[in-house]
């Protein structure tokens, strides 16, 4: 990269009179199109709204995101391509066993403090380095993720260092992974691992074990990644949703607490740390860490009211009353940005009413809710909330209609035991909903036992149309799943044989209206449908 008046800057830090230094640095140097931002928040939206060629960013920008925190969180949204050059600026001496370890790296860093020619000559180091990756870079900024791992298995093996190697091995183990090529990312990241014992390499390792089920092979590294980089807070962070996906709420909250005392101003690990606490039914203790992560984030623009619900309910199930009507109003005043939409402002009522002794009012309330239920706004944690509540109705308030809404929310999220276990967690004081969930999740493995074996006898349609009638009318994602994939089996036969399959598409793109396309196997399921409209035309 030649730097010149036609590169870009954007400088990120909390000191006006350090981003104005550094902007004079770089007039000197020739680079006159720089910008400045002062926190988190302003540096993404800069970044959504333009493309720069060089990120200089403090590591320390005061209240809310380091910029560690900052630099992964605009890799993983995408706002920042992989051309551009990421340096930080820190005075912390360890930061280079910081940086080693992180999953998503800068692609240097400088010391404070540092003179011009400093400055400028470890930019052009940067620079010469980045360059060696390149070719994928403008393959990854066209779209063309294939051809950028393909080129990228020619740079590692042309590679005339053992840097470069790892450099190019990095992003291709990331863009594996990433495309859901699980084999290829592991072998990838196994025959670093033969050479080099590096945590992202085993943390490459972890997160794929994690998605493949294998929580325990993926505790197990996360352990040694831990021993081996103890500040490689990513690390404990994947080590925590594998206990809570196990239902070990109590031990990810442990885990959590030994990153948070790493990285106190995070607050987005400190609303991960109060819910754990919360879960494993420690309300009194969450109140702490939530109410200093809506502290922390109150003011920046990633900020979202999940964590103020969180804080509402830690307080009213402990008991601290004080403060509720406030929480309500600023949760109220962000109603648009809220999971699970308006059921969850209703909860939040309920909650309250139910904490200040007005179960009458909570009734009221929880039945708003309830016609929320099928929302396809209403995400799995929201419907938790719901149901917490709700088996806390005092009989003479309601409770009989729990176990209703109780079995609604199990046919529409009971994809596992994992999720019924969530609910018969939430629905202890109330067993009558615990049976409700039981049954509807016992009703889910029929449906679903029941098309298979349709399948298995050859009989593909009488089972997709089984499986598309059950999810379209419970919303049940993981009947949403199978009817996709059976489906598009059907479609691409049919495509095969030169026959009509105009009735798969139509029953598909209703399925698709409402799988959430955050999840791999849904995006795979576009990708295979887009492919079909494509030879239609």
């Amino acid at each position: 990269m030649a730097f010149d008046e036609n590169t870009t800057v954007l400088i990120v830090d909390d000191a006006h009179s350090m981003s104005q230094g550094i902007r004079a640095i770089l007039a000197m140097g020739g680079v006159t199109q720089s910008e400045t931002a002062s926190h988190a928040g302003e540096a993404q939206n800069r970044l959504r709204g333009r493309r720069y060629d060089v990120v200089l960013c403090d590591y320390n920008l005061g209240l809310g995101m380091n910029g560690q925190e900052l630099l992964e969180a605009t890799r993983r949204s995408g706002a920042l391509p992989l051309s551009t050059l990421w340096v930080m600026i820190t005075g912390e001496r360890n930061y280079g066993q910081v940086a080693s370890a992180a999953e998503l790296v800068p692609d240097d860093y400088i010391l404070k403090p540092f003179t011009t020619q400093q400055l400028l000559d470890r930019l052009e180091a940067a620079a010469r380095r980045k360059a060696f990756l390149s070719p994928a870079h403008r393959l990854l900024d066209k779209g063309k993720t294939e051809q950028a791992i393909q080129t990228l298995g020619g740079l590692i093996a042309e590679a005339d260092s053992r840097q470069r190697r790892l450099d190019a091995q990095r992003l291709c183990g990331e863009l594996l992974a990433r495309e859901g090529l699980h084999e290829a990312a592991l072998r990838l990241y196994r025959e670093v691992l033969s050479k080099d014992e590096l945590p992202w390499a085993k943390m490459g390792v972890a997160r794929i074990l994690s998605e493949q089920g294998d929580g325990g092979g993926a505790n197990a590294l996360l352990d040694q990644v831990i021993a081996e980089a103890p500040r490689y807070t990513e690390a404990y962070d994947l080590l925590a949703q594998n206990l809570t996906d196990d239902g070990k709420y109590s031990d990810a909250a442990g885990a959590l607490e030994k990153a948070v005392a790493i990285s106190p101003r995070n607050f987005s690990r400190l609303h991960h740390y109060g819910t754990a606490l919360l879960r494993s039914g420690e309300a009194t203790r969450a109140v702490e860490p939530l109410q200093r992560a809506v502290d922390i984030g109150r003011g920046n623009s990633f900020f979202g009211p999940e964590a103020m619900v969180d804080l509402l309910q830690a307080r009213c199930e402990s008991g601290q009353t004080q403060q509720l009507d406030r929480l309500q109003h600023d949760i109220a005043a962000r109603q648009g940005e809220l999971p699970g939409g308006p059921l969850t402002m209703a909860v939040c009522r309920a909650m309250t009413a139910l904490a200040q002794q007005r179960p009458q009012q909570a009734e009221t309330h929880l039945a708003e809710a309830a016609e929320w239920i099928a929302a396809p706004e209403t995400d799995f944690g929201s419907a938790l909330r719901f149901l917490s509540a709700a088996a806390k109705l005092p009989d003479e308030h309601g409770a009989e209609r729990a176990p209703d809404w109780a079995r609604s929310i199990a046919l529409r999220f009971a994809d596992s035991r994992h999720e019924l276990g969530s609910l018969l967690e939430v629905a202890a004081p109330r067993p009558a909903c615990g049976d409700a969930a039981r049954a509807a999740y016992a009703e889910l493995q029929d449906k679903s036992r029941a098309a298979l074996d349709q399948a298995n006898q050859g009989k593909l349609e009488t089972a997709a149309e089984m499986l598309h009638a059950d999810a379209m009318r419970t919303l049940n994602c993981r009947l949403g799943l199978y009817g996709c994939a059976m489906l598009l089996r059907i479609a691409e036969n049919r495509q095969e044989a030169g026959q009509d399959y105009a009735g798969e598409m139509q029953s598909l793109r209703e399925l698709l209206h409402w799988l959430p396309h955050d999840n791999e196997r849904v995006r795979g399921f576009v990708k295979r449908r887009q492919a079909l409209i494509r030879h239609e035309d």
